[in-house]
């Protein structure tokens, strides 16, 4: 007599649960630049197991200080123009989620030399050639 064949035991399977954005990150997260100079912002998206996600539409808020946000610098679609000194803060949100805002110090013009060499701060008083009547 046979004895019936043991019934196996299931084992365990984990199912992960569909990717859902959680989290965007934002970079850089500070960074300077001069009036006339640009910088680039890269958001990524990041689920809820911290991995990147792709085909992501973010978007894009900046905010000064001050009460005009195009005083300190153009900001569109992740790119920011210097317009004036001052500091703003740059943020990426999509599907209800926001990033830390990264912040932004846009810094005068360096002067230039008649020969278009930068110099460091003037030092005293400047002379301009007089026109000729």
């Amino acid at each position: 007599v046979s004895s019936p064949a043991p019934t196996p035991t299931p084992t365990p399977t984990s199912i992960l649960a569909a990717p859902v954005l959680t989290a965007i990150s934002l970079s850089p997260a500070k960074a300077s630049i001069h009036v006339g100079e640009v910088q680039i912002y890269v958001a990524q998206g990041l689920d809820q197991y911290h991995h990147p996600m792709s085909g992501i539409t973010f978007t894009w808020t900046s905010s000064d200080d001050g009460a005009n946000d195009h005083a300190i610098a153009m900001f569109h679609g992740g790119v920011a123009t210097g317009v004036s000194a001052g500091v703003m803060h740059v943020t990426a949100s999509a599907s209800s989620i926001t990033s830390a805002p990264a912040a932004l110090t846009v810094l005068a013009p360096t002067p230039v030399d008649d020969d278009g060499g930068r110099r460091g701060p003037i030092c005293g008083p400047v002379v301009y050639p007089q026109e000729q009547h």
